[in-house]
């Protein structure tokens, strides 16, 4: 029973502190009841001239009880609350008055005032104010019952009459009470509630602005239109500034790359077009982008579904790239030596027909566009051979800029060539020594059957010791089938067969580097255009495994260099049609094998890094012709192809003059 009465308690009286809405809340209800009760004054002497009792009366009774509410407003102005009860039992006190003024057939209708003024009351949201005006209305008519019992009903009434009108104070006055506190605690109280949610949120505010203070990524949210938001991490001000309230993203991010700030604006007008779905207009903003030699990665994030804004995610990536580079770098590196130590004699040729082609690449003005094209693709070719990425790469982007620009490499380009080849030129020979002047590496078994000869009574050792002086072709065929099923792997053909017939030919490796270059072209064209994937030759009643045949021999007076596969052959209605569009001739057979070997021509579906250009089989013929030798090439459909290089073995054929003495190239 006592904690009953503790918790009513609790619930009549309001918490101390009065918030700045009560406050200003109470001021105006004291207000506006000062006047409401000024106008019982007149009212009042009006409902007394109805009723024919005194009018004087009812302006001397009304007048009076205004004196203490008139006198406390001016002097409780600053305590609204109290001042708010004081005005529940002036109302109840009016309610008498009212009574009184009012006798007559009407009188019993008089108390019904009590009830509108009870339930006028909870415009305070303060229970003790409806208590205090029931109290008052209860002393009052119980006091006047006892004395004067007519006087309050009109009529002589019983003590059960007086019970059940006393009931109904009681139940308006306990619903009364209910309707105050439920407006104090949801409308008066709800600035607490505010407030508190206020303290609350800008705490975690405070908390998210420490974290994206202290994050190393830069965060913004920008709306549809590339308007940047206040919602910024401090890292992105550090790197691009403090954004003006007008600015952009794409000004913000890329005012120093024109190119690049109107990628993005593009991307933004298509966003906010929706001409495209939003994913769609989102991938196609720029994925990074180098300001201040920092390289940065964005990312976009919608906000809301559908998206109403997009969190921008910048990233330093700068440390993250430099280290993917060493890494790759330090894996080309152990790469290169691995197959240099297996065919130093490849390796060192490799080098120095690099050389040659990087100084010409770098250097020449004013050459045949295709020349310059076959220069760089043979580059790209070789390097890839003996793994060399970061120049093939480089080929393959100034490859993609000829072929965009219909013109050579701007000076920028250039440089990147020059950089790539410097560098790997500077570290591999760090390693091996390829500046070294040239030695020959000859076969312990070769080098006592030399000896041995030299003691026979005729010179037979004489030819044994030229032939130190030149390549075998074994280790350049071989090579070539490493990368061969290196490749078809990559591809997708599977394993493939690849058998090397060398003859134990050797041959003058600097007349013929340029020729080894070339055929770097024809074994990747064997394997993306010849060999099959496995289930394709099983369709198709053949072996599973692809077969390539590299193969070297002497014939007659030439050398035959030879790369036969298995494959679909070549699609001759496709080179027709390709060599109709380049405007060259396609009528006869003879003139679709011209077509092969013109530059730009390829049936491949699409460019890549192994084939698509056009310019490989250009190369070869170039190179044979340099030589005095000539290519020859037949297809079967469904049978394979096979390319034969036929080069003369007299000297004076050839069109290079031999380098005999010296440092070999590096």
């Amino acid at each position: 029973m006592v904690n009953i009465f503790r918790r009513l308690i609790r619930y009549l009286r309001l918490p101390s502190e009065v918030t700045t809405f009560e406050d200003h809340h109470l001021r105006r209800m004291n207000r506006i009841a000062l006047g409401f009760f000024w106008l019982h004054v007149p009212a009042f002497m009006i409902v007394a001239a109805l009723s024919g009792t005194s009018v004087i009366a009812a302006l001397m009774l009304s007048l009076g009880v205004m004196f203490g509410p008139t006198i406390a407003y001016a002097g409780l102005r600053k305590s609204p609350r109290l001042l708010s009860t004081l005005y529940g039992f002036t109302a109840m006190v009016m309610g008498g008055v009212l009574v009184y003024v009012g006798q007559g057939p009407m009188q019993i209708e008089m108390h019904f005032y009590f009830f509108v003024l009870i339930a006028l009351l909870a415009v305070f949201g303060n229970p003790i104010v409806i208590v205090v005006a029931a109290a008052t209305v209860a002393v009052h008519h119980l006091v006047v019952w006892l004395v004067i019992p007519a006087a309050v009903f009109n009529y002589e009434a019983s003590v059960w009459a007086v019970a059940v009108h006393a009931l109904f104070v009681v139940l308006e006055s306990v619903a009364a009470c209910f309707v105050a506190r439920s407006f104090f605690d949801n409308v008066i109280g709800l600035e607490k509630i505010v407030t508190r949610r206020t303290t609350d949120l800008d705490a975690r505010n405070r908390d998210m602005a420490m974290i994206l203070d202290n994050v190393a990524q830069g965060f913004v949210t920008i709306d549809l239109e590339g308007a940047i938001g206040s919602e910024r991490s401090k890292t992105l001000a550090t790197w691009f500034g403090v954004p003006a309230a007008d600015t952009r993203i794409w000004s913000y991010l890329a005012a120093h790359d024109p190119n690049l700030e109107a990628w993005i604006e593009l991307s933004f007008d298509s966003i906010k077009s929706r001409i495209l779905p939003f994913e769609v207009s989102i991938c196609q903003l720029p994925a990074t982008l180098t300001r201040d030699g920092r390289t940065f990665g964005l990312d976009y994030l919608p906000i809301g579904v559908p998206a109403t804004s997009i969190l921008v995610v910048v990233s330093d990536q700068t440390d993250e790239r430099a280290r993917q580079r060493a890494e790759g770098a330090q894996r080309e590196l152990i790469g290169v030596i691995e197959k240099a130590y297996r065919d130093r004699a490849g390796f060192l040729a490799f080098i120095a027909d690099a050389d040659e082609l990087v100084r010409a690449s770098i250097t020449a003005q004013d050459e045949p566009l295709s020349e310059l094209k076959r220069r760089i693709h043979t580059l790209k070719g070789n390097a890839s051979l003996f793994g060399v990425t970061s120049v093939a790469d480089v080929c393959h982007e100034l490859e993609n800029q000829i072929e965009e620009e219909c013109t050579g490499p701007d000076a920028v380009g250039r440089a990147l060539l020059a950089d790539a080849w410097k560098t790997f030129h500077s570290r591999i020979d760090l390693l091996l020594g390829i500046t070294q002047r040239r030695s020959i590496l000859v076969d312990w078994e070769e080098y006592q059957s030399v000896l041995s000869a030299i003691c026979a009574p005729e010179p037979a050792w004489a030819a044994s010791i030229r032939s130190w002086g030149q390549d075998a072709t074994r280790p350049y065929l071989a090579r070539f089938g490493e990368q061969a099923r290196q490749l078809a792997l990559k591809l997708g053909r599977g394993e493939i067969d690849v058998e090397v017939v060398d003859n134990n030919l050797r041959i003058d490796a600097d007349k013929f580097s340029p020729l080894w270059s070339a055929l770097v072209h024809v074994v990747r064209n064997a394997v993306d255009h010849g060999t099959e994937a496995p289930a394709t030759r099983l369709a198709a009643g053949k072996p599973a495994r692809s077969r390539l045949i590299l193969r070297t021999a002497l014939s007659g007076d030439d050398i035959d260099f030879v790369i036969s596969d298995d494959g679909n052959g070549i699609a001759w209605a496709q080179v027709a049609i390709q060599a109709r569009q380049l405007g060259i001739p396609a009528e006869t057979q003879h003139d679709l094998e011209e077509a092969v070997f013109a530059m730009g021509l390829s049936t491949a579906t699409e460019i890549s890094h192994v084939s698509g250009r056009g310019v490989g089989m250009g190369a070869l013929r170039a190179a044979c012709r340099d030589l005095g030798g000539r290519v020859e090439l037949t297809s079967e459909p469904g049978r394979g192809t096979t390319v034969r290089c036929r080069i003369p073995r007299s000297r004076e054929t050839y069109r290079r003059e031999r380098v005999t003495s010296g440092p070999r190239p590096a």
